[in-house]
Formats: structure tokens, C-alpha cells, sequence
């Protein structure tokens, strides 16, 4: 412990600032968790009235000197992505929906075809091969054998 009385001070003073930094950090992550809650449920109306209270507790956290002004712009900056990023995702789902819903509309005017088979027995299919081939002609061809010796 200091001896000092100057020092003895500078102690308190520590850990009064210590604990109030502490408050204004704890209140800040908890306004993050409910902004990223609200993105994560997919309400950006909500997230973004999130972002704008959440922006001004960084600033405000910054001009106290409890965050650099580094880290609050950063910070800032990410959330802001994560905003952007889900205004995009939901975006892209509505368009894949509404052409989901186009595909269903163009599939129900369609009509399907009718499936038709013929079945042929076996024995139906032995006649029909045998009608369809022809008969098969052979030549005959004879060998004339001429021979010298018998002229």
C-alpha cells in the first residue's frame, strides 16, 4: 500500500474509474448481444434502431476514453457489416422465393402427360419378329465340274 498521501489517492481514484469503465463496457456488450439477437431473429427494423443505440453507446464509450477511438470505429464498422450483410441475405431470400413461387405457377399450368404402354406377352412378341423379318432364301449353287480327261 502507498505511503503517500498523493498515492493513497491515486489508488481510490483507480478503482472508482476501474469500476465505472467496467459499467459503461458491461452496458455496451449487452446492447451488442441485443443487437446481434435482433439480426440472428432476421428483424432488421429492429437492428437497425439497434445499431443507431448501440453506435452512440461506442462513441460515447470513446469520448470517456474507455475504448480507443480505433477500437469504437471498428467496432462500429463490423457491426454495420453484419447489418449490411443480413439486408442482402434477406433480400437474395425474397428473390428466391418469389421465383420458387414462379416455378410452382408455371409447373401447375402445365399438364402432365399421359403415360401409355402397350404390354405384349411373349408369345405376341415371337409372332410379331416373325412377321417382321422375311423369310430367308438360300442359293443353291451346283459346281460344274468340267474334266479334260473325259473329252
Amino acid at each position: 500500500m502507498a505511503n503517500i498521501k498523493s498515492a493513497k489517492k491515486r489508488v481510490l481514484v483507480n478503482k472508482r474509474q476501474k469500476a465505472e469503465n467496467r459499467l459503461v463496457k458491461a452496458a455496451l456488450s449487452t446492447e451488442v448481444k441485443k443487437f446481434r439477437k435482433a439480426l440472428e431473429a432476421g428483424d432488421i427494423a429492429t437492428a437497425e434502431a439497434r445499431l443507431v443505440e448501440v453506435e452512440s453507446s461506442i462513441m460515447a464509450a470513446k469520448s470517456k476514453n474507455v475504448l480507443h477511438a480505433n477500437t469504437a470505429s471498428r467496432k462500429v464498422s463490423r457491426l454495420k457489416a453484419a447489418l449490411d450483410k443480413a439486408k442482402s441475405a434477406t433480400v437474395e431470400t425474397k428473390v428466391e422465393e418469389v421465383k420458387a413461387e414462379v416455378k410452382v405457377e408455371e409447373v401447375k399450368a402445365e399438364e402432365p402427360a399421359k403415360k401409355t404402354t402397350t404390354r405384349k406377352t411373349t408369345a405376341k412378341k415371337a409372332e410379331a419378329t416373325a412377321e417382321e423379318k422375311p423369310a430367308k432364301t438360300t442359293k443353291t449353287t451346283t459346281k460344274k465340274t468340267a474334266t479334260k480327261k473325259a473329252e
